[in-house]
């Protein structure tokens, strides 16, 4: 049975790139943050993937990157850019983080960018994240951090997400963090504080680098 949530990012896939463009600068900033923190011989995993743009982005960097989202859709898209591309060493699969095709282990970076804060689970994913990773990976995150300071328009914009949202018409569920509620949560699952520090960009984003 498919999930409201993955209703709701099916239907916003065809759509969901030329939505992501107001955020262009600030992950151009985390992919090279990103960058700098991966080798050539590395295995990821991208969590949350979407349609596949910041995985395709960091594909020259490692030995492979595979893309994992709950969307199908969003799998249809990113698939459709691997095809476009000459990149050999990406993957992307529809799925739960949850599936038995994921041993433990078996990453050694695990990337997730702006999901944690879309999580209803929060504790029991971030732990399955940090049991996919081999000793001493890296889990390599931003979230949104929506009780921090937004600017006026972005504030105006996400009131509007909340109205939308009692309304029963946005199904999504949303935490409410502080940038030192994510390092909380991420570290009380076991993993090491590497790096952590705020962007902003009309809302704050925490970027987090952990070690197992």
């Amino acid at each position: 049975m498919i999930s409201k949530t993955q209703k709701f990012w099916d239907k916003q896939a065809k759509r969901y790139d030329y939505s992501e463009r107001q955020f262009d600068s600030v992950f151009k900033e985390v992919v090279l943050k990103t960058k700098n923190n991966l080798t050539i011989d590395d295995n990821v995993l991208d969590f949350g993937c979407a349609t596949g743009t910041k995985t395709l982005e960091l594909a020259d960097s490692v030995k492979h990157i595979h893309g994992l989202d709950i969307s199908s859709e969003m799998i249809n898209e990113a698939n459709k850019k691997l095809n476009d591309s000459n990149f050999k060493n990406v993957s992307f699969t529809q799925g739960d983080i949850f599936d038995n095709d994921y041993e433990e282990a078996s990453f050694d970076k695990i990337i997730s960018y702006g999901v944690i804060h879309l999580l209803t689970d929060s504790d029991k994913i971030i732990r399955r994240l940090y049991d996919l990773l081999k000793p001493n990976g890296l889990f390599i995150s931003t979230t949104a951090c929506l009780k921090d300071k937004m600017a006026f328009k972005n504030s105006l914009e996400f009131n509007a997400y909340l109205l939308i949202k009692k309304l029963g018409i946005f199904p999504l569920h949303l935490n409410m963090f502080m940038p030192e509620n994510v390092e909380k949560i991420i570290s009380d699952q076991g993993f090491k504080i590497v790096k952590a520090e705020t962007i902003f960009h009309g809302i704050t984003i925490s970027f987090i680098i952990a070690k197992k």
